[in-house]
């Protein structure tokens, strides 16, 4: 599906850059087609190089299409696809009768090469679940590990994995290592990438047998591995990656949103409680603008799925529009750069390409 692509080993993109397809998951996520249609639209919008193939129910698709399809021409199509998934639904359930559904239907798309990527605001077990069966897994690859970006002093640190690995190897860990360090320095321009690993301490001998163990075998790949990490390296921009297993994973993300909100809320009040106060307020309001861009989580969204064949992009299911649609250019940007591939050669590389 793709077309010729001219990418540098540090992942940017140049002039003959290629063209992606990318199905999107019409009713994964809180919302639905009310708001990722809009997002579709402005994706399309702010990437020229991509093309979207909208998987859902067709009258619902069309009834918010209406005046938008003449704006976006034969980039945007329609999939139909009758059934919904339930934000609750379970893999097994999905299995047995999904087939129809949107979230199917769109890593279908993936699959057959009708599509060079899929996004999806749906469930993390149940896209999961699809994307090992429909899409499958890289060469080496035991599981998939979901990584998304939080900010830190100096950018963002990818950090992996958010959740869909609750029980983890040593070697799982390893592998998650690879392929945030391949995402990092091709789809983030990062030369070298600073690689972590989440313990309690930065010494050899801190926690437990099995993050010791990835410790050890991580010491002797070609990565820029830094060693040990605690939570607030995380932020303080010491690592370009951290890797977790995704039970920590999941609870730093969610933990992080909810500081972000209380900060913001609590800097709010106080800069409103009086006159004092909201005139100091307006005089630091471009630097407060500056920090409130820059810790949003619609900046951040889009968490790609990695060790699958294709890229497949997990939005947050309460996104709002621009969140969804950074997830969409997200998708493009990796299908594009094709981290998949370059995932599997460093795994043949590393010798990894082989379970232990």
């Amino acid at each position: 599906m793709l077309r010729t692509a001219a990418i540098n080993v540090a992942g940017s993109e140049e002039p003959g850059a290629p063209f992606a397809t990318l199905s999107l998951d019409v009713h994964g996520g809180d919302h639905g087609p009310r708001l990722t249609i809009p997002a579709a639209i402005a994706a399309l919008a702010r990437d020229p190089g991509i093309k979207i193939i909208l998987a859902g129910q067709q009258s619902a698709i069309e009834s918010i299409l209406t005046n938008a399809m003449q704006a976006v021409g034969p980039r945007l199509v329609v999939h139909h696809a009758p059934d919904v998934l339930p934000a609750d639904a379970k893999p097994t359930a999905v299995l047995r009768r999904g087939q129809t559904s949107s979230m199917w239907q769109a890593l279908q798309l993936l699959a057959d090469g009708k599509a060079d990527a899929c996004i999806s605001g749906g469930s993390t077990a149940a896209l999961m679940t699809l994307g090992v069966k429909l899409v499958g897994l890289l060469p080496g690859i035991q599981r998939p590990a979901l990584m998304a970006h939080v900010p830190c002093t100096n950018g963002q640190t990818g950090l992996l994995d958010l959740g869909a690995n609750i029980n983890v190897s040593a070697r799982q860990l390893v592998q998650f290592a690879v392929m945030g360090s391949v995402t990092a320095q091709v789809a983030d321009g990062i030369d070298r990438p600073r690689v972590g690993l989440l313990n309690v301490g930065h010494e050899d001998s801190k926690g437990h047998e099995l993050v010791r163990d990835a410790h050890q075998q991580l010491k002797l790949l070609p990565l820029n591995y830094v060693g040990f990490i605690e939570g607030s390296d995380i932020f303080s921009g010491k690592v370009d990656v951290a890797v977790c297993d995704g039970f920590a994973g999941n609870l730093i993300l969610k933990s992080s949103e909810g500081l972000v909100r209380f900060l913001v809320a609590e800097l709010n009040f106080a800069l409103n409680s009086g006159f004092s106060t909201r005139l100091g307020g307006m005089l630091v309001k471009p630097a407060l603008r500056q920090l409130m861009a820059q810790l949003d989580p619609s900046a951040h969204n889009g968490a790609p799925l990695l060790g699958l064949k294709s890229v497949v992009v997990k939005s947050h299911g309460g996104a709002g529009c621009e969140s969804m649609t950074q997830a969409i250019l997200e998708a493009g940007r990796e299908a594009r750069r094709r981290v998949p591939e370059k995932i599997e050669a460093s795994m043949r590389a590393y010798q990894l390409e082989t379970e232990a």
